[in-house]
Formats: structure tokens, sequence, C-alpha cells
């Protein structure tokens, strides 16, 4: 290795040079006054010294003048020399030559003058050049010895920044090794970062502070895709990319983290997909922004389809009309799930009639409404709500393109009103119950450009299900309310025909019975036996007829909701010991076996005692009515969880299982014949029941035909604490 040249310090001084022994005085330039000045002072002091000298210069009169001349060109250049030649000149034909102190000059005097006029010029042009090559030279070696010293000051400067170099070089070297090290060290730290950041499964994106992508991760990668490769992306600014999302939520967020400097998480809707995604932002030391986001559309969608859902159910099972509660379900999806919502119902002609539309702005909605009464529908359409209405087959329509409008529009005019919706996306569902196709719901995208899909299709198609469902329930339900005010009104003009009726048979019934017991007892004169019998038999006809006519009115009272109750604590002993001697002149003609239980005081039900006397008094007279001679009836009593049954039981002719039911029902009577007729008109059982059932309890009835019929009388029991 060559030895390293010697360093020099700074500050070590250096052995001057040649340079710095040339001594250069630079002359100061004369003014234009000095330089004029100069001829004049030189021609007269020539002058003053020619005047005195004259005796011992008359022949050579210019001897002294050429001086001044030379003096005056060798310092003050040309013109002044000039001057001072003329000045010569005058001064010596005035002063000294004949004739003096004038002006006159002889011919001999004139080539003197003129000789010495030339020579001053030559001599004084001669002596300018010479003084101006001395300036010059002198100026030459003034900016030589300026370039030396300079020369010699930068040789000293980089010596010194040759000996800095040097250092600088040694130091550079270690320091590119450490470089080197650090390069090394920072690659394998970038490569365990990428690792890290493409670990991560989910889209990861970094921006710098102009939002150009500086890193994208293989999930994000994968996502971005459709706008280029990740080589094709990195550096391109996010907006210009993604110029859809300006505007929305994720511009929005997105800036106010890179802005505020604080860490962001956030949901947004992206409409181009019809995917949520979640954001989180985290700001980066440079002003960029790294951000991470999953898909959360599956979780959104539940959530949004939980939401609508719930509302609809809500909406739908209030106490609206059909059509109100139709309306209410358009504004419901509007503005979130649909920027329009129409429903358009079937009526009794099969014509469609739209019912509602909603939008956010009303005046669209008159809008739409005016082109819809300008431009109807084609019934006979192939696609749309007339093919929905009549197939009952749900369209779905992921994107409308102008080709779909131009194929739709009636005319030029139909088809520019229609663009100008702006419509992009479209759901028509159909409202279907118990297999008929009564309507159909329409939502649209527009403004919010979202493009609907499966998912969608599917929560249109649970919310139409719903509503079609409610809105038949609401017609069922109107349907009954109409038939149960027109039963209500045909009940009332029964109940005052019958008590009319009533009234108007009663009076000649009673005038029945006075006159024949007026007859029986003789008023009207002696009558024979025979006239006695058939008097009694007119009384008891007119009195069987009488309590048809009450059991009539009764059930009118009853099923009018007239009747009162007055219940209370009724032990059942005492309500049984009463029952038998209403009963025993029927038992003794008829010859049957009775027996009757008799339950403790502790056995007690709640009802009605007029009420409960009545039910069992007409069991017990049907009893009697249809057992043969010979029979038996029983009536017994048990307790069991809380409920009391007073059960009535006879060895008739029995029931057939099919018409056990039927007894109960009002004017039915089973064994009405012509050859065997009964008495009454078959409500005896039918009041029965509804006084149990109005007292909380019921009558029901077992039979076996041939072997006789149980019918057993339900009542609430009232338990020992309330007896007191």
């Amino acid at each position: 290795m060559e030895p390293a040249p010697r360093r020099h310090s700074p500050n070590e001084s250096r052995q001057p040079t040649a340079a710095h022994a040339v001594v250069v005085r630079e002359r100061r330039p004369m003014s234009p006054f000095t330089r004029y000045l100069v001829p004049v002072v030189a021609v007269g002091v020539a002058f003053g010294l020619t005047a005195l000298l004259e005796p011992f210069v008359s022949r050579v009169i210019f001897i002294l003048f050429w001086p001044a001349v030379m003096i005056t060109a060798a310092t003050s250049g040309l013109g002044p020399a000039i001057l001072a030649s003329l000045l010569t000149v005058l001064l010596v034909e005035f002063w000294f030559l004949p004739p003096r102190h004038t002006f006159g000059v002889q011919p001999a005097d004139t080539v003197t003058l003129s000789i010495f006029l030339v020579m001053a010029a030559i001599v004084s042009a001669l002596a300018d050049r010479r003084r101006v090559a001395e300036a010059r030279a002198a100026a030459a070696a003034r900016d030589n010895a300026q370039l030396a010293k300079q020369i010699e000051e930068q040789a000293m400067e980089l010596e010194t920044q040759l000996d800095e170099s040097q250092a600088m070089a040694e130091e550079l070297e270690q320091t590119t090794v450490e470089l080197q090290e650090r390069t090394e060290e920072a690659d394998a730290a970038t490569q365990f970062s990428r690792g890290i950041l493409e670990s991560i499964s989910d889209p990861f994106v970094v921006q710098d502070g102009d939002w150009r992508f500086r890193f994208i991760n293989d999930a994000a990668a994968e996502i971005l895709a459709s706008h280029g490769n990740r080589a094709e992306l990195i550096g391109r600014v996010l907006w210009d990319v993604y110029p859809e999302i300006v505007g929305t939520a994720f511009e929005r967020e997105m800036r106010r983290a890179a802005r505020d400097r604080v860490p962001g998480t956030f949901e947004a809707f992206y409409p181009e997909r019809g995917t949520w995604a979640e954001l989180h932002c985290y700001p980066l030391a440079d002003g960029g922004l790294a951000t991470q986001w999953k898909n959360v559309t599956a979780k959104k969608k539940a959530e949004e389809a939980r939401r609508y859902l719930d509302g609809v159910t809500e909406l739908l099972t209030a106490p609206l009309d059909p059509e109100e509660r139709l309306s209410d379900l358009a504004r419901l999806v509007v503005p979130n799930f649909a920027d329009w919502c129409a429903v358009e119902i079937v009526d009794q002609a099969g014509v469609a009639r739209q019912v509602t539309i909603a939008h956010v702005d009303n005046r669209k909605v008159e809008f739409a409404r005016e082109l819809n009464r300008r431009y109807p529908s084609n019934p006979n359409a192939t696609s749309g709500v007339p093919n929905v209405l009549r197939t009952g087959t749900p369209e779905l329509h992921a994107e409308i393109t102008d080709e779909m409008l131009v194929a739709g529009a009636i005319d030029a005019e139909h088809l520019h009103l229609i663009r100008e919706l702006g419509l992009r996306s479209a759901i028509i569902v159909p409202l279907t119950v118990r297999g008929r196709t009564f309507g159909a719901l329409t939502l649209v995208s527009a403004e919010s450009r979202r493009r609907y899909g499966p998912d969608d299709l599917a929560l249109a198609m649970e919310l139409a299900r719903r509503a079609a469902f409610a809105i038949d329930s609401a017609r069922q339900h109107q349907q009954a309310l109409a038939a149960q005010r027109a039963a209500e009104a045909a009940n009332q003009a029964k109940s005052q025909f019958l008590a009319a009726m009533s009234h108007e048979l009663r009076t000649p019934l009673n005038a029945i019975a006075g006159y024949a017991q007026l007859l029986s007892m003789g008023v009207r004169g002696p009558i024979s036996k025979e006239q006695k019998v058939d008097l009694a038999r007119i009384e008891q006809s007119q009195r069987h007829l009488l309590g048809l006519i009450n059991d009539v009115l009764e059930f009118a009272r009853i099923e009018a909701g007239r009747v009162e109750y007055h219940l209370k604590s009724l032990p059942v002993v005492t309500l049984l010991s009463e029952l038998e001697d209403f009963v025993r002149p029927q038992l003794r003609e008829r010859d049957l076996d009775f027996h009757c239980d008799q339950p403790t005081d502790g056995v007690v039900v709640r009802a009605d005692p007029d009420k409960a006397r009545q039910i069992l008094l007409n069991l017990l007279s049907n009893a009697v009515k249809f057992t043969a001679p010979k029979g038996r009836i029983e009536v017994r009593c048990d307790q069991v969880d809380g409920r009391v049954r007073i059960r009535v039981h006879d060895t008739g002719i029995g029931i057939a299982p099919d018409r056990l039911e039927s007894v109960f029902e009002p004017f039915v009577q089973v064994h009405r014949t012509l050859t065997e007729p009964t008495g009454g008109v078959g409500l005896g059982l039918a009041i029965s029941r509804d006084l149990a059932r109005a007292m909380g309890g019921d009558l029901h009835a077992e039979s076996v035909v041939g072997a006789g019929s149980t019918f057993t009388l339900d009542l609430p029991a009232v338990a020992r604490v309330q007896q007191t």
C-alpha cells in the first residue's frame, strides 16, 4: 500500500510563494476636471518659464512647451494633450511671435506653428499609447497578482479539502459498512413486517398523505383485482381508483381519521356490490393511513332482515285498514332497503290497482303517480308487475339496463320520463295467500345505487309473505265483523219479533185460561162432568203453550245477553234437597225409581241459585220424559280439582253417539217423531248449557243407546276457607 499523503491541519501555516512578492499599486483614475486641468497648469508653467527665459530661448520658443505637452499626454491622455498643444500655439502666437499681442501670423510662423501642432499631435498620440499600454500592463499585472493570490488560496483550500476528503472517505467507508448492516437489518424487518401484514386474513392497505397506495396485502389485492393488479395500483390515488365512494361514509370517515390523527372504526354500505364492510383506520406518522376491513354483509343483512320483519310484523298486526297497513309497509322500507316501494292489489274485478307508492321525495311520488296515470301497465306484459300478478313468480332485476327501459317504453316521451327516474335495480314479489296471488310488492333502487341480490330477494319474499298473511287476516276479520254485525242485527230483529209475538200470544192464552176457569167454576151455569174434563184439558194445553213461549223468550234473552246472573256461594246439598219435591208428581205418574246423593255441607259451588236450579230441573224433566215406566233416575255429586260435577243419570232410551252434541243445539229434539211426540220445542238443553257456561261451568252428555244417558253439570267449587 502507498503511504497516505501528509495531512495539513487547517490552521497549519503555509510558506509564501512568488505570487505574494508581486506588489502592484493600482493608479487611481483621474476625474475629467483634473485631466483637463493638467494641460492648463502644464502650459501655464511652460509659458511662465518661457517668458522669463525668452532671451535665451527665442530661437527655440517651443522648447519648454514640449515637456508640457508630453507630460499632459502621459498623465491625462490624448484629448488634454491636444488641448495643451492648442493652448501653446495660441500663447506663443499672441505673446512671442511678431506682431506681438495680436493673433496675426506671419507666413513663416504659420509653418512653424503647423509643424509644432503636427509633431505635438504625434508625440501626444505616442505618449497616450504608451500611457494606455502601461495602464493595461499595470492592470494585467494587478490581475495576475490577484489571480495568483486566488490560485494560492484555492491550492491551500484544496489541500485542506483533500485532507478532509481523506478523513471523510475513511468515515464514509466505515459508514458504508454500518449502512450495509443497517440495510440488511431493515430488509429483514421489512420482510418480517410484510410477513405479518400478509398473514392478516382481512384486507389491509396503506395510503400515504396524498392517498396513494403504498401497500396492499394478498386479501386486499384479490378484492381490488377488478381495478388492476397490485403493481398497477401501487402509487395510484384511492379516490381515482374508487370514484364512486367519494361523498359517502367511506370518504368522510377515512378523511376524518387522517385529519384528526385518531384511529376510527365504522361500518358502511358499498352499493356497487351490495356489501357491508367494517373498517378500522389507523393514522400513520407520515400523514398516511392504514386501513383494515372485513366483510360484515351477512351480519348486517341479518340485522336488516330482523329489523324489517319485526317492523312489518308490528305494522301489519295493528288494527288498521289493509291499505293503510300496506302504506306503512312501503314507508318502512324506504329509503334504507329501497328508494322506491309500490304495492299493487287486484280488485274483485281482476284489475290491478296501485294502492301505495313511497319515496323520500314527495315530488317524485307525485311524478310517479302521474306517470302511472299517463302510461298504465300492459296487463299482458311478459315481465314486471303484470307478469308477477299473473304467474305468482317473483322477479329479480339485479341491474336495470337502458335496453330494458327501451323495451318497456311505450313511446319516446315515456322513455325520457323513466330515464329521469334513474332506476338501477328492482325486485318484484307476489302477495300470495292460500294459493292465490292478489297483489305485488315492488322494491326499486335508484339514488342509493344499491344492487339487489338473492339475499335481498329472499328478504322481500318474506316481507311479502307476512304482508299477504296480514292482509288476508285483516280481510277475513273485516268479513267476520260484517257477518257479526249482520248476525247481531238479525238476532236483534229476531228478539224484537219474539218479544212482540210473545206479547200477542200471552194475551189470548191468558184469556183462554181465564174463561176456562170461569166455566169450570160454573159462573156461566152448571156444566157436566165431561165438560169439566174438556176444560181441564184446555187449561193444560194453555199452560203447556205458555211454557213453550217462556222457553223461546228465555233463549232469546240469553242470546241477546240480557240475562243477569247473581253469583254467590251455594251449598250443593241445599240445591239437591229441593229437586225431588219439584219432580215427585211426574215420578209417581210414570212409576220411576229416584235416588239423589246428599253431599256434605263442605261441597259448595259458585253459581246463581235460580239458574242452577233451572238447569237441574230441566235435566230431571228430560230424564223423566225419556225414561220408560219402572225405570230409574239417579243424581250424584263429586268434587275434583276445584270443580263440582252433578250427574243426572237415567235408564231411558239413550242417544246415538253422533247426536250427542246436537242435543245442545236450539230447536233440536232427537226423539221427536210423528208417532211418539214429546213436549217442548228443543230449547231446554240449549238454554241449560248457555246458563252453565255463563256461570263459569259447562254441561256435557254421555249416553249408550238403549242403556240410558248421563248429563253432567260442571260448576266451579268454592274453597272451604271461603265458606265462613
